[in-house]
């Protein structure tokens, strides 16, 4: 039986589906470049921005980065170490080996990600695309400005709680004839989002739409902590805030983690800003499918957790006989 997630809307005609979490560094039509915030140091921030992105050139590119197979397209690879001499070795030995004229050219600017996904579909209308080295797929003929189905199927007993499959559908149609491995999405942020790729850049993911923000704790020594900073109890065991000034959420937050702190306790702890990531998650908290939507630019998008926690997925394109893309499949797991 099918479960309705939610629905989508495009307006490019292309969908992304990509880790809800990783969209804090997806920089869309900007350079490729990763955020204060996100690593540990200022020194791994330099580092990853430092990266480069390669074209393969020569008479015989094509077929060399095909060898390759670093990317959906077979003449780029995106985000490695400036000093990239391994993988410099590496196109040279396929060369020697099958004798081939090619060689890398440091691109730049960068290539933004916005265009990875241009470069993706030039390849047969879809593809795996690469960002800070998480994959994401994007597809193409998509149709717009109509409702598409996110539909769950879920596992049989004793998985019955967990995805099998996840359709994106806009045809009622059965007669599916062929089916095409578009690539692989990667997660680590137990969840996925389904957007239009002019929605994702327009996505605000840590910026409080309404200039509001919540914060909420949890865990071992979180009642005894609301009790000390007079916290109240809210939804299954959290504590916290809700609907603050972002500035007086941020002083709640550093209050609670200083006292832990200091105590040396154990508790869990999340500062929600109310952009678009909370949209969606609030409506995954609250649905019993996990799932939640939101609307961005006149667009409708889809969250939804894998409720498998994290990893590679899988993602097909089913036609029918003559050709036409019926639907989008997310496989979560297979049977065993």
């Amino acid at each position: 039986m099918l479960e309705e997630l939610g629905f989508v809307t495009s307006r490019s005609g292309t969908l992304l589906v990509i880790d809800t979490g990783y969209l804090g560094i997806w920089s869309h039509d900007r350079a490729p470049l990763l955020p204060d915030y996100i690593l540990d140091s200022a020194e791994a921030t330099e580092k990853a921005n430092s990266f480069v992105d390669l074209k393969i050139e020569g008479a015989d590119a094509e077929r060399a980065g095909r060898l390759l197979e670093m990317s959906r397209h077979p003449l780029y690879v995106f985000d490695q170490p400036a000093d990239h001499s391994e993988l410099e070795d590496r196109l040279k030995a396929l060369c020697k080996q099958h004798g081939l004229d090619a060689s890398f050219r440091v691109i730049s600017p960068r290539i933004a990600h916005r265009k990875r996904v241009a470069l993706a579909l030039e390849r047969g209308g879809a593809g795996e695309i690469q960002f800070h080295g998480v994959p994401a797929v994007a597809i193409g003929c998509i149709p717009i400005n109509c409702r598409i189905a996110v539909l769950g199927e879920r596992m049989a007993a004793p998985d019955h709680f967990q995805w099998k499959t996840v359709f994106l559908q806009w045809r009622k149609e059965t007669s599916i004839t062929r089916s095409d491995k578009i690539g692989n999405v990667g997660v680590d942020n137990a969840r996925l989002l389904v957007a239009d790729i002019d929605a994702v850049g327009m996505w605000k993911h840590e910026e409080p739409l309404d200039g509001l923000a919540d914060f909420v704790f949890w865990g071992r020594d979180a009642a005894d902590v609301a009790k000390r900073v007079r916290a109240p109890e809210l939804a299954e065991g959290n504590f916290g805030w809700t609907d603050l000034r972002e500035k007086d959420a941020i002083e709640r937050g550093a209050e609670v983690r200083g006292y832990v702190e200091q105590k040396n306790l154990r508790l869990a702890d999340d500062y929600r800003p109310h952009s678009h990531h909370w949209q969606v998650m609030k409506g995954a908290r609250d649905s019993s499918t996990e799932s939640g939507m939101a609307e961005i630019g006149g667009m409708t998008v889809c969250n939804f957790m894998t409720t498998w926690g994290d990893g590679l997925f899988e993602v097909y394109r089913d036609m029918n006989e003559a050709g036409d893309l019926v639907q989008v499949r997310i496989e979560l797991s297979a049977d065993d």
